[in-house]
Order: structure tokens, then sequence, then C-alpha cells
């Protein structure tokens, strides 16, 4: 068809193509260089998620405090 739309098998060439183009496309995650940071330190990282799960344990324990606490009786 001259002009008009392509035909459902040049349609389904077009798909593999793009398929086959999208499959083989590099992963920038996994290029060294400058697009990647170094990562940290083992000591490090321990020492920042020992401290995020304290200050998260933290939290906790007071929403429960705050929920849970009762009226005094003195105060009638």
């Amino acid at each position: 068809m001259p002009g008009g739309a392509p035909s459902t098998p040049t349609r389904a060439r077009i798909a593999a193509a793009l398929a086959v183009a999208l499959t083989a496309a590099p992963a920038w995650a996994d290029h060294p260089g400058g697009l990647r940071s170094e990562g940290w330190s083992p000591l490090s990282t321990a020492l920042v998620f020992a401290g995020l799960t304290l200050l998260a344990g933290a939290i906790v324990v007071i929403v429960v405090a705050i929920l849970t606490r009762r009226e005094d009786a003195s105060s009638e």
C-alpha cells in the first residue's frame, strides 16, 4: 500500500525489531566511570543503618506510649 498504513506483517517486523533493540540496549547501572559512585564501607553502612533502626524503634515506642497512656485518677 503506497502512502497508506503499514500492513500487519510489517507492523510485526517493526515490533520485533524494536523488542530486539530494547533488549540489546546497554544497562546504564552497570557502567563504571563517571556515572557510578563508590559504595560505602561496610562499617559506615552498618553504623548508619543501625542508627536508623534505633531511631525507628524509638519512634515506635513513643507512639505506643502515647496511644496507650491512661488518665490519672487524681485529676478528677
